[in-house]
């Protein structure tokens, strides 16, 4: 597991805590305007590590893609921090699973074939659509290596509580199907919103951590 801060304005005030999505790394954050809070950003989950304190922040914020909504709450599910804004992008706590995720066979296929740079290429295209997206700077070995390891990990692992208060959902998610999602959402008390036109990566319009924190908030 790697974690980075992005951003440290050293006043101890705010802080987001963002889980990435597989396979990415701080590569997407390229160019984002910087953020009037401290970022910690999460990524590479081949081996799920204790997360830093955090307690010491006046306004924590939580935001988390894809694979990481699952890994967030399973590494906060003990942890007595009190979250401003919790927000779900494109993800569920079931992500292995064909009726709340992704096929398992499915899941298990994009990782068989990962080594096939035409097979990586496809499936950043099914991710990100049109919108302008970076892809990361990782080893395909490295990426394969996280994807078998989440596969395993979430298949034995039990539901972590859901921290999230807040869920966006792209209706062009061709990645965790918009369905799955909405179908494991209705069971648990959030917020939704739903982006009709959007694809899994939900960030093409979005260019700062503000605006990450800004999307859990009340309207």
């Amino acid at each position: 597991m790697k974690l980075s801060w992005l951003h440290r304005t050293g006043d101890g005030r705010r802080v987001l805590l963002f889980f990435n999505g597989w396979s990415m790394d701080d590569t997407l954050f390229e160019g984002w305007e910087t953020s009037g809070a401290d970022v910690l950003t999460v990524c590479d989950y081949t081996r799920l590590e204790p997360l830093p304190e955090l307690a010491g922040y006046e306004e924590l914020h939580l935001a988390a893609w894809s694979l990481g909504v699952r890994v967030a709450a399973e590494l906060l599910e003990n942890m007595p921090y009190r979250f401003e804004t919790a927000t779900a992008f494109n993800g569920t706590l079931r992500p292995v699973d064909a009726e709340f995720g992704i096929d398992p066979a499915i899941f298990a296929g994009t990782a068989e074939h990962w080594g096939d740079e035409r097979a990586r290429e496809r499936f950043y295209r099914r991710l990100a659509g049109s919108a302008p997206f970076r892809q990361p700077r990782r080893t395909p070995e490295s990426q394969q290596e996280e994807l078998v390891s989440l596969q395993k990990h979430i298949e034995s692992s039990p539901v972590p509580v859901n921290p999230f208060r807040r869920v966006w959902i792209s209706g062009r998610d061709r990645i965790i199907p918009a369905a799955a999602q909405r179908k494991f959402w209705a069971g648990e008390s959030v917020v939704v919103t739903e982006k009709p036109d959007a694809p899994h990566f939900p960030f093409g319009e979005i260019h700062s951590f503000e605006e990450i924190i800004d999307a859990g908030r009340d309207r």
